[in-house]
């Protein structure tokens, strides 16, 4: 069971550069327990969050709402209509998108939320990660959710401004805890995908071939094959290559192995064909690469080949 705080409590944040920096920013975070027949929403926030009933609001930030006991009705969206929201239920609010919700006035609700803004919620959006078209989430994971809250509570009640880095993680947790089962549950191509990656990292030096993969898959290699460059944008073969790329790259960089010894580990054919590619992809030879003025005031070692 979450701890709750011992009062009512909402705060605003001003913007931080570092949080900024971070990807996600937690502007205000609050706990409300709406008792049955209660005015809602209450009218003590400022004024740029203030909603009726019936005119609704559009916020310039996500917020991702908790309910946690009672029930209730929410529009998330103009051409939405309307959901119901019982106990248990996560809702986001995006940026732009007019909404409004309130309690069941005959039972009431408990409320937890954060807002947040930031590049890492608009890439979740653009990745499809967070979809507009489905604002709800009604089997998250409780006690991973109810334990962030009460962290984000607690830190929040302690010194919200002083904690705003950690409790922008917290807000990108809550964002990780709700997205994750989502996609895993829901989109078995990109849990394929997603498994062909990890395979292809393992076996970036490895030069069998990739119906292997579709083998060890029990799927068809044409349809993986086709499946993969649509949601990477890359074949298998050429996303192999870039994991061997970025494994010279750390080779290069922190072992003395020699050019040939790099490319033997990497499952190339000979040092020429390792530096031929290396160079047509980073945009210049290993050699220079290990040798650029930034490592070598570093004091890098390095081996002739």
């Amino acid at each position: 069971m979450i701890h709750l705080p011992q009062r009512d409590y909402f705060c605003y944040i001003p913007e931080s550069r570092l949080c900024h920096t971070l990807g996600c920013t937690l502007q205000s975070a609050g706990y409300t327990k709406v008792e049955k027949n209660a005015q809602y929403p209450a009218q003590t926030h400022p004024e740029d969050h203030l909603f009726g009933r019936n005119r609704g609001r559009i916020l310039q930030a996500y917020q991702i709402v908790y309910i946690e006991n009672g029930r209730g009705r929410a529009e998330l969206g103009r051409q939405e209509g309307i959901q119901d929201i019982p106990s248990g239920s996560v809702f986001i609010l995006f940026p732009n998108v007019w909404h409004r919700y309130a309690p069941e006035l005959s039972v009431g609700w408990t409320e937890h939320w954060v807002e947040c803004k930031g590049t890492a919620f608009d890439m979740a959006v653009n990745s499809g990660i967070l979809d507009r078209r489905r604002p709800v989430f009604r089997n998250p994971d409780i006690a991973a959710i109810e334990a962030t809250f009460a962290e984000i509570h607690a830190l929040a009640a302690k010194d919200a401004v002083g904690n705003q880095p950690v409790l922008s993680m917290l807000g990108l947790k809550l964002l990780a805890i709700l997205a994750g089962p989502r996609n895993a549950s829901e989109n078995s191509t990109n849990r394929i995908v997603n498994t062909v990656r990890m395979m292809l990292l393992e076996r970036c030096a490895d030069n069998r071939p990739m119906e292997d993969i579709a083998d060890a898959l029990n799927v068809s290699y044409s349809n993986l094959r086709r499946t993969f460059r649509v949601n990477t944008g890359m074949s298998m073969k050429d996303y192999q290559t870039e994991m061997r790329i970025h494994k010279a790259k750390d080779l290069l960089d922190n072992t003395d192995l020699s050019i040939k010894g790099i490319a033997a580990q990497l499952g190339y054919s000979s040092g020429f064909h390792f530096s031929n590619q290396f160079r047509k992809i980073v945009g210049c030879p290993p050699t220079e690469w290990r040798t650029r003025p930034d490592i070598a005031s570093a004091g890098s070692v390095s081996k002739p080949e």
